[in-house]
């Protein structure tokens, strides 16, 4: 590897210099690399020798653009990456809305060489600036998983972007809880299910019995939602009062592992859920799923939401008005899941009990999530304990 000084005279007559370093990469390919200025030719000789030396250098002419990498990246998502399970169509048509609508026009053409950390906080910027901070920062989330990907293909050396993020709007200084309802909130839907499901009209009862128990279901045992589309009756056991999760349904009713290893759990139910799940298999369509819709296959996420969760909350009262008076539902489906680990906790489960009823992957996730819940009585008292020697130090 060397470098050397070169001099030309332009067009016009002028003498112009440049310094060229002259090597030859990790498969023995002479390369030739041109700079303004001597130093910055000997720092890219000195780093280009210990990537050659590392097996690790791209020169720039073999290096790929940001948007073959993205598709490098959505193909090994697609079939399961770095030993992962493949992604869910729902991902991966996220995944590639990001890539089309905001990857690929603003960096798509930049190679993976000539990437840095300030173009990629100029990209944050970018994002920032015309999309909600909320979607920004899956854009973003999305692209440095396709340079983390490139990276360990040797497309590129170092990760640029692995410094810069965005933080949500809930943290940071003033980290927002999690939205979860109330207890009286979720009576009154109860309550409100039991009136629907045994009103006189027989075509909407029969409907909302359905949904009476998915939803019953949710708020007693905490399951996904995917979790309790694709549950099988064989795995409920009415008798011992239990609930196994083995599986899940994703968005278009296909049946797979649940989202994780922790997600295989066992649920103990009470009394009551048993005889609504003993009454809805008497008139449950055939096959093996608990919840199906009306023709046995698995219901989709939209149905429960529109049909029933939405239309529930607002007949319960547990509603929002907008500006024009319209009312809103407050949660989402998932907030029955924060319900039952709000229970949880108030019951005095700790962390590693929360974690394992609701399939978390691991328990720093659960306390993430729900630390705010969780009470110590011995560090309360001791809190008071402190303030109180303090205060008779002034006495």
């Amino acid at each position: 590897m060397s470098v050397r000084k070169r001099s030309w005279t332009g067009p016009k007559g002028v003498e112009k210099t440049a310094w060229v370093v002259d090597y030859a990469d990790g498969g023995g390919t002479r390369r030739l690399k041109t700079f303004a200025t001597k130093k910055a030719a000997d720092a890219f000789a000195a780093l280009s020798r210990v990537e050659v030396d590392q097996g690790t250098h791209v020169p720039d002419s073999a290096s790929i653009t940001v948007s073959r990498a993205a598709e490098i990246w959505i193909k090994a998502v697609a079939v399961g990456r770095q030993g992962r399970a493949p992604a869910e169509a729902s991902t991966l048509r996220q995944y590639r809305s990001h890539i089309d609508q905001h990857i690929a026009p603003a960096m798509g053409a930049v190679k993976l060489s000539k990437l840095t950390g300030p173009k990629v906080a100029d990209f944050r910027d970018h994002l920032l600036a015309t999309l909600s901070r909320a979607m920004a920062k899956k854009v973003l989330t999305s692209f440095k998983s396709i340079i983390r990907e490139a990276q360990s293909k040797g497309h590129i050396v170092a990760n640029p972007a692995s410094a810069v993020s965005i933080q949500s709007a809930g943290e940071g200084r003033h980290k927002t809880e999690t939205e979860i309802p109330e207890r009286a909130e979720v009576k009154a839907m109860l309550a409100k299910l039991e009136e629907l499901a045994s009103q006189r009209n027989k075509q909407r009862g029969k409907a909302w019995r359905r949904y009476r128990v998915l939803i019953a279901t949710a708020v007693h045992t905490g399951m996904r939602a995917s979790e309790l589309r694709g549950l099988y009756w064989n795995a409920v056991d009415l008798k011992a009062g239990t609930i196994k999760v083995e599986q899940r349904a994703d968005e278009k009713g296909k049946i797979g592992p649940p989202k994780s290893g922790a997600g295989r759990r066992t649920i103990k139910i009470p009394a009551s859920l048993v005889a609504l799940l003993r009454l809805w298999k008497a008139e449950c369509p055939p096959g093996p799923l608990t919840f199906p819709n009306w023709q046995g296959e698995a219901e989709s996420l939209a149905n429960i939401h529109t049909r029933a969760w939405k239309p529930l909350q607002i007949a319960a009262g547990a509603f929002t008005m907008d500006a024009e008076g319209h009312k809103t539902a407050k949660y989402r489906f998932h907030a029955l899941r924060h319900f039952r680990a709000s229970m949880l906790i108030a019951d005095g489960a700790n962390a590693k009990e929360v974690q394992a009823d609701l399939g978390h992957a691991t328990v720093a996730l659960t306390l993430d999530v729900y630390s705010h819940l969780f009470r110590d009585d011995d560090a309360e008292q001791q809190r008071r304990d402190r303030a109180e020697r303090m205060a008779s130090t002034l006495l």
